[in-house]
């Protein structure tokens, strides 16, 4: 059992982090801190090193480069999670063991676990993330926790992203590139038009040029993504 210890202003974020721990037989969360003085009045008091340091970098009064400074030596391995690549030089060259780039995934969570105790066997079986973690249009660097089984679709919206729900709508800072990077085919999502990703199995109506969901939305099929109208066919007939 590996101790950790987890540094963020943002709560969203440290509830986060504190569910992809909590999936990992391996990882024991000590504590979180939501401010950096509080976190480094308590962590200089510590008897001895925890194995894994969480820390963000963008924070106020102390930012997270900073702090890492002050308490590295209280940590076997040290993690920066940002929303912002270009700390990442930074880190490197404060020696930091791995970087996570806002928002992530609980797989690539679990990646960057495995890596950082790699002589450790893993005891978990890979699996499909049954969430996405998308950036907040309202507060900045504030994420949204969305399961995949509650999306019906996501659409462009110039900037941004509109999610379809059962009911509701929810809009998005993240780009329409990063939903299609956390909404691949494997996770039953696919691209019915350059505006529209759909699930899979909230298909409740298939016509060659349009689909109607589950929540009664309808979509336009592209003529470049014909070969969902195919796919989806021979699904209904193999089901049929």
């Amino acid at each position: 059992m590996y101790t950790c210890l987890a540094i963020d202003d943002e709560l969203s974020a440290i509830e986060i982090i504190t569910d992809y721990v909590a999936a990992q037989p391996q990882l024991k969360l000590l504590k979180s801190y939501s401010t950096a003085e509080t976190a480094l009045k308590e962590i200089e008091n510590l008897k001895k090193p925890v194995d894994v340091i969480f820390l963000d970098i963008e924070m106020p009064s102390i930012n997270g480069i900073e702090l890492a400074k002050l308490i590295k030596h209280k940590t076997h391995k040290l993690v920066f999670v940002t929303a912002h690549s270009a700390y990442a030089i930074d880190s490197y060259e404060l020696e930091a063991d791995a970087f996570l780039l806002k928002p992530f995934s609980q797989g690539k969570f679990d990646q960057t676990v495995k890596k950082l105790f790699s002589t450790t066997p893993s005891t978990q079986t890979d699996k499909v993330d049954d969430f996405i973690l998308l950036k907040s249009i309202e507060q900045r660097n504030r994420f949204i926790k969305i399961k995949l089984d509650k999306i019906y679709a996501v659409e462009a919206q110039e900037r941004d992203i509109k999610v379809h729900l059962e009911h509701e709508v929810i809009f998005s800072n993240s780009s329409f590139a990063e939903a299609l990077a956390l909404l691949p085919p494997e996770k039953g999502f696919s691209r019915v038009h350059r505006s529209f990703i759909v699930a899979e199995n909230q298909v409740k109506t298939l016509e060659r040029s349009y689909i109607i969901l589950n929540n009664g939305v309808r979509i336009s099929i592209g003529r470049k993504y014909l070969d969902f109208y195919h796919k989806m066919s021979k699904k209904k007939e193999n089901l049929a």
